[in-house]
């Protein structure tokens, strides 16, 4: 037995310096890789994204597409504010995105003092604890100036996509032109759509870190490659209304210019979803509902939205998102205002279902090729 402990001993004697060589390599290739590991997550950069309308979440998918394209060198944390939770939640769903953070900061009758402070509030905490290089905030929404103003206060590089827009009135779109301003003083860079944005914001005194990118709803758009399903002869009437606040007024004026239309042509179809707003909804059913060429509709998803447009003679909206969004399809869009009036508008639409020439006209664009979320993550990568 004493003899058999002896070998036993000598071959383990023997054979220890190889299971330590072994044991050695495989802790130092686990140390390898747990050290490789962390230089490229310390390597890694790290962008926020913040969205909260139907708009900006439009126009920054592409760019969360892109910068999910560079996984192994971008960490990206999105945050949905939740300024228009029901129409963002449906795009969301629709495009399969998760924000890793979700504020739903908008409440019943809330001023517009109530949203920055909820908004400030919310982000904040958020900032500190993601520490991110750099925040991206698109356009001239609520969510995007009081986002940017939080980084600029956390001391975080500010990416702006599509600056420059500006109306030169501080009132109409209200915030709108006031918000893109002051996202513009505090951004460090600014993706802007045309050489027209990059001029206006060098008339500010800003002239550097301006890329004219294109738009990136036309990146959006062409994700879906969409073809027209009925003949150029048939005439369809989009409209679609995103106000903040109900104005009874203006839809009143909407409404009304829609049943002259329709039954002076009763040959042009006329669709309408129904607004989100419940009080807008009642009152377009209450207005509208009689007229047998006027079709009011479920809200829509983006797609069908998309689909609906791209087969629309005209689309009427209060929105310049909208505005954006059908340009690609080289289909007229009258926006209308809070101060436009309703013979204006009954003048504008009569004069395109009559006036060819002025119809081809306005369906012109430059909104750009569709490669702008490409041109902006590719910049940021050199930059950030």
């Amino acid at each position: 037995m004493n003899e058999l402990n002896h070998l036993f001993d000598n071959r383990l004697f023997s054979v220890l310096p190889i299971i330590i060589i072994i044991a050695s390599m495989i802790f130092g290739k686990i140390l390898w890789i747990f050290l490789d590991v962390l230089n490229r997550r310390a390597q890694m950069k790290h962008y926020m994204i913040v969205f909260g309308t139907r708009l900006e979440l439009i126009k920054m998918y592409p760019v969360i597409k892109e910068c999910q394209n560079h996984a192994k060198k971008i960490k990206l944390t999105i945050v949905n504010t939740g300024q228009q939770k029901e129409m963002v939640d449906l795009l969301l769903s629709e495009w399969g995105i998760k924000p890793h953070y979700d504020l739903n900061v908008m409440k019943q009758k809330q001023s517009l003092t109530e949203l920055n402070i909820n908004l400030m509030s919310g982000l904040e905490p958020i900032m500190k604890i993601e520490n991110p290089d750099l925040v991206v905030v698109h356009g001239d929404t609520t969510t995007a100036f009081i986002a940017s103003l939080v980084a600029f206060y956390q001391q975080k590089k500010i990416a702006h996509v599509e600056a420059g827009l500006r109306t030169n009135d501080k009132h109409a779109p209200y915030t709108a032109d006031v918000n893109r301003q002051m996202i513009d003083r505090v951004a460090d860079y600014y993706f802007v759509p045309t050489q027209k944005n990059k001029e206006n914001l060098e008339k500010e005194g800003i002239y550097s870190k301006i890329e004219i990118t294109g738009n990136t709803g036309i990146d959006t758009l062409n994700f879906h490659d969409l073809k027209r399903t009925i003949t150029n002869d048939q005439r369809q009437i989009m409209v679609t209304t995103y106000q903040r606040e109900w104005n009874d007024e203006k839809s009143k004026r909407i409404c009304a210019v829609l049943v002259k239309i329709a039954k002076e042509n009763p040959e042009v179809v006329i669709k309408y979803p129904e607004p989100l707003n419940p009080k807008g909804r009642k009152m377009v059913e209450r207005l509208l509902s009689d007229q047998e060429n006027i079709f009011l509709t479920k809200p829509l998803n983006h797609l069908e939205f998309q689909k609906e447009m791209m087969n629309s003679f005209l689309v009427i909206t209060d929105s310049s998102g909208v505005q954006e969004e059908v340009s690609d399809y080289k289909v007229p869009v009258l926006v209308v205002r809070d101060g436009t009036g309703e013979e204006t508008l009954y003048k504008n639409i009569v004069s395109l279902l009559e006036d060819q020439a002025q119809y081809e006209t306005m369906g012109v664009t430059d909104a750009g090729a569709g490669k702008a979320a490409k041109r902006i993550v590719d910049h940021l990568l050199q930059e950030v």
